[in-house]
């Protein structure tokens, strides 16, 4: 009964009832990219049928005398198929996300399609950030996953870096996760249209935070080599002048 005096009362405020559906679906799409929007319901009856952005804005009608009518913000743009009644938009702008509802018109307006679009931008890549820190004989690794304004940290202790998927999300359609797989560590930006990774090897822990004896064998390996080149470059010399002063002397002579 309630539901029918609000039906009534609607009636008599707009005159001409539209029968809603609160239910509609949800459509992502990627910046210049197209959608085409399919009419739900079958078998209806219709003097004209026009598509609707956000309850007001018309952007196509058609009539059952098989005529079109495309308006002025969607010339070009939009694309009507007069067998089935879809929209095809092309070219989607961040500025096109809305409610998208198609109408038709026979005495009463009845709802025969109802969709919620969001047109997004791809997403950045992400950045992956590692940190090493060695104290009292413990390596802590510490890893960040950065996008816009998301982030995530983790950290590892010597060679216990095992973790799951860590996600966390800004809004209703931008999330970054930080996870391990196969002996990367992968840092994932997404949105529902797009998305980017960043990856690193992972290496076991005495390569990733070598200790200070290690450090130290490798700065002696480094000088040693350092050594040898500079005896050979030096070598070289000498005997190129020894050759340069026998060949003078021979002239001479």
């Amino acid at each position: 009964m309630m539901a029918a005096a609000m039906q009534l009362v609607f009636f008599l405020f707009v005159l001409v009832p539209i029968t809603v559906s609160e239910e509609y679906l949800k459509y992502w799409k990627l910046v210049n990219s197209s959608v085409q929007l399919d009419v739900q319901k079958n078998n209806y009856k219709f003097y004209d049928v026009f598509w609707l952005f956000n309850n007001e804005n018309n952007i196509v009608k058609y009539s059952n005398k098989d005529e079109i009518r495309n308006y002025h913000d969607y010339n070009g743009r939009v694309e009507f198929d007069k067998k089935t009644h879809s929209l095809t938009l092309m070219n989607l702008q961040k500025n096109d996300s809305g409610l998208y509802e198609a109408v038709a018109d026979h005495n009463v307006k009845a709802i025969i399609a109802k969709y919620q679009l969001y047109v997004l931008d791809p997403v950045e890549d992400p950045v992956l950030k590692v940190s090493f820190h060695q104290s009292n004989g413990t390596c802590n690794v510490t890893l960040t996953c950065e996008a816009k304004s998301l982030s995530i940290t983790h950290l590892c202790y010597n060679d216990n870096c095992d973790m799951k998927n860590v996600e966390t999300r800004g809004n209703s359609s931008l999330s970054i996760s930080l996870y391990i797989n196969n002996s990367f560590i992968i840092c994932h930006h997404s949105n529902p249209v797009s998305w980017k990774n960043n990856t690193l090897k992972l290496e076991k822990e005495k390569h990733l935070c070598s200790s200070e004896e290690d450090k130290e064998k490798l700065m002696d390996s480094e000088t040693s080599w350092t050594a040898i080149i500079m005896i050979i470059i030096i070598i070289i010399i000498i005997i190129i002048i020894i050759v340069v002063l026998v060949g003078c002397v021979t002239l001479l002579f």
